[in-house]
């Protein structure tokens, strides 16, 4: 386990560079390779610790979809958007099984959650609307919105986790979720705010990969 994350590291470290060297051959290889990497872990700890039949299904469905985002997202950000979006859906439902579940929490107990989620897209929703020509959406402005909508709730619901699940795993879990909402909102940042700033597409790498690589290895040692 020591050498993977030593290589998944290594590999995030050239993929600062590659990112933003503007060769896409080289940046698709060295996402490509992460993303197989998170993707293997889970699926092998998926296979020798759990049951098919288990809700632990929903968090390798996530993963899948994850992995066919980072493919897509190179040449197709829609398309990617997509599969991200699916996956966010089941990483939430994932993390409220388990607060309900293993936290034996009721749903009014994480209720809030859905109160910070409603209140960070009124602020979008606010912002990009009221200064659109420094937040420039355009017409990606309410498919975006939408978006958001399931990054912040699974962001969020990570945040849960960490607050009211006690144990290392569950932290991690929660701390890889709420890292994978800000390398999206950093990702929106860098897309319609600050066009072409290479160290915010540095940070929302590493917030990305840093944070599936929690929510993977969070399996490995629950």
């Amino acid at each position: 386990m020591t050498v993977f994350i030593a290589v998944y590291l290594a590999a995030l470290c050239c993929y600062f560079y590659t990112r933003t060297s503007g060769n896409i051959k080289y940046r698709a290889i060295n996402k490509y390779f992460m993303a197989t990497m998170y993707l293997a872990l889970a699926i092998v700890t998926f296979i020798t610790k759990y049951e098919f039949a288990s809700y632990q299904t929903l968090l390798i469905a996530a993963l899948i979809l994850a992995w066919l985002g980072d493919i897509f997202l190179v040449f197709d950000f829609n398309r990617g958007g997509d599969f991200f979006l699916a996956g966010n859906i089941c990483f939430v439902l994932f993390e409220q099984i388990i607060l309900v579940d293993q936290g034996s929490y009721w749903f009014n107990d994480f209720a809030w959650t859905y109160v910070v989620v409603a209140l960070m897209l009124a602020v979008v929703i606010f912002a990009s609307g009221r200064w659109p020509d420094k937040i420039k959406m355009g017409k990606m402005r309410w498919p975006m919105i939408f978006y958001l909508s399931s990054i912040f709730m699974h962001g969020i619901t990570g945040l849960a986790l960490m607050i009211m699940m006690p144990g290392t795993s569950y932290v991690m879990l929660g701390l890889g979720s709420f890292l994978f909402m800000i390398s999206d909102i950093d990702l929106n940042l860098y897309r319609f705010v600050f066009n072409n700033n290479k160290w915010l597409i540095r940070f929302n790498s590493l917030t990305y990969f840093g944070g599936l690589l929690l929510i993977v290895l969070s399996t490995v040692y629950a």
